[in-house]
C-alpha cells in the first residue's frame, strides 16, 4: 500500500500519540469519466437500485423468458458484491414506491420519499430492452491441433515418406477451423439520480458481446448461456462506468494534544471506531467536540475529521480539513500531504475509442 509508512510514524511516537485504523474508500478511474463520476457521487454512501419492469415483447421466446427471470437478481447481486456503496433493492418496496412509478419520471417524483425512508443518496435506475442476436461462422485457430503439428515437426522426418505422412496428417486435422459464433447485443441504459437535487448521470451500453462455440463446432452457441455471458459483461461495464472500486488503507488516528480535555476527546473518538461496535459517526462527534474545545487550533482534531470524511467518500471536506491541519503546523505534514494525494484528481488519461 502507498501508506505503509504509517506504521513507522506510529513507532516513532508513543503509543497514545498515533493509532491506525483500516479505512475503506472509493477509488475512481483516472479518466475524465472517472473525474465526473467522482464529482457526482461526492459524499454518497447508499444507493437504491431499481430495474425498470421489462416490456412484454421480451417474453416472445422461451430463452428470453428465462433471461427476464435471471436479470434482476444477477444485476443486484453483482453490483452489491464489489461496490463501495451500500446497495438497496427497491423491488417489492411498495412502502417506498409503487410499481406504476418505476419509471424515470416516477423516480424523480418520489426521490425525496426514497431519501427519507431509505436514507439513500442516489437511485440507480437500469433499463433492459429486448436482446438482439446474430449467428455466423468464423475461422478460429485450434491450438490443440497446432500443438500436435509442432510435435510432429519436432519429431522430424527422416525421408520423403515420413514428410508425406506429416503433411497428410495436418491436412486431415487442420489448424484453422470454421467455428460457430453468436453476437449478442443487450440494449441497456443506466441512470444515476441524486435524491437531493434530482441531478442525473446516464450511460448507454452499445457494445455487443461475442460468444464462440468450441473450435470446429459450426453450430450457433446456445441462446441462454450466451445471454448470461453478455449480461455479465454488461454489468461489469456498468460497474466500470458508474461505480468506483472499494479500496482500503491503514490510516493514522491522532490522539495527543497539549490540552488534556482535547486529548481525552481525541482518544474517545478513536475508541469509538475500534470497540466492539465501531461507529464512525460517534467518533466524528467526539472529534468535532475536540475541535470546538481547542477553538479550531488542534491539528489532530482536524486530521481525524479529514479521515472521517475520507471514509465517507466526501473528498472535498476531507481535503479541506487536511489543509487546515497542515496550516496549523502539524508535525505530520508530509504524511497528511500523502493522504491528500489519494483524494486529488489524477491526470486524465485519453480514453480509448470504442469500435
Amino acid at each position: 500500500m502507498r501508506l505503509t509508512l504509517v506504521f513507522l510514524f506510529c513507532l516513532l511516537a508513543t503509543f497514545i500519540t498515533c493509532q491506525s485504523v483500516t479505512i475503506e474508500y472509493p477509488m475512481y478511474p483516472p479518466t475524465k469519466e472517472g473525474r465526473d463520476l467522482k464529482q457526482f457521487l461526492n459524499g454518497v454512501k447508499t444507493i437504491a437500485f431499481v430495474l425498470e419492469p421489462m416490456n412484454s415483447e421480451i417474453w416472445n421466446y422461451e430463452s428470453n423468458r428465462s433471461f427476464v427471470l435471471m436479470v434482476p437478481g444477477k444485476i443486484y447481486e453483482n453490483l452489491s458484491q464489489d461496490s463501495f456503496f451500500k446497495i438497496l433493492d427497491l423491488k417489492d418496496r411498495v412502502d417506498v414506491i409503487e410499481e406504476k412509478d418505476l419509471t424515470l419520471e416516477g423516480i424523480q417524483k418520489n426521490r425525496k420519499k426514497i431519501e427519507k425512508i431509505l436514507d439513500a443518496d442516489v437511485v440507480l435506475y437500469v433499463s433492459v430492452k429486448q436482446p438482439e442476436s446474430q449467428c455466423y461462422v468464423e475461422t478460429k485457430m485450434d491450438y490443440i491441433a497446432l500443438g500436435m503439428a509442432v510435435l510432429r515437426v519436432a519429431a522430424g522426418a527422416k525421408n520423403s515418406e515420413d514428410r508425406a505422412r506429416i503433411v497428410a496428417a495436418i491436412a486431415n486435422d487442420p489448424i484453422m477451423k470454421p467455428t460457430g459464433v453468436r453476437k449478442v447485443y443487450i440494449p441497456l441504459e443506466a441512470n444515476l439520480i441524486r435524491t437531493d437535487s434530482g441531478e442525473m448521470m446516464k450511460t448507454i451500453l452499445s457494445k455487443p458481446s461475442i460468444i464462440y462455440n468450441g473450435v470446429g463446432d459450426v453450430s450457433c452457441p446456445s441462446m441462454l448461456p450466451s445471454l448470461s455471458t453478455a449480461l455479465d459483461e454488461s454489468i461489469s461495464e456498468i460497474q466500470r462506468r458508474l461505480s468506483p472500486k472499494a479500496e482500503s488503507e491503514d490510516i493514522s488516528i491522532f490522539t495527543e494534544d497539549e490540552n488534556p480535555e482535547v486529548e481525552a476527546l481525541l482518544l474517545e473518538g478513536y475508541e469509538e471506531i475500534t470497540g466492539e461496535n465501531p461507529n464512525f459517526q460517534r467518533a466524528k462527534s467526539a472529534w468535532e467536540k475536540a475541535d470546538l474545545k481547542a477553538k479550531g487550533k488542534s491539528w489532530a482534531a482536524k486530521a481525524n475529521l479529514a479521515t472521517y470524511y475520507f471514509s465517507e467518500g466526501d473528498y472535498q471536506k476531507a481535503v479541506q480539513f487536511y489543509d487546515e491541519a497542515i496550516r496549523l503546523g502539524s508535525p505530520e505534514d508530509d504524511y497528511l500531504k500523502e493522504l491528500k494525494e489519494l483524494m486529488t484528481t489524477h491526470p486524465i488519461e485519453e480514453e480509448a475509442k470504442e469500435e
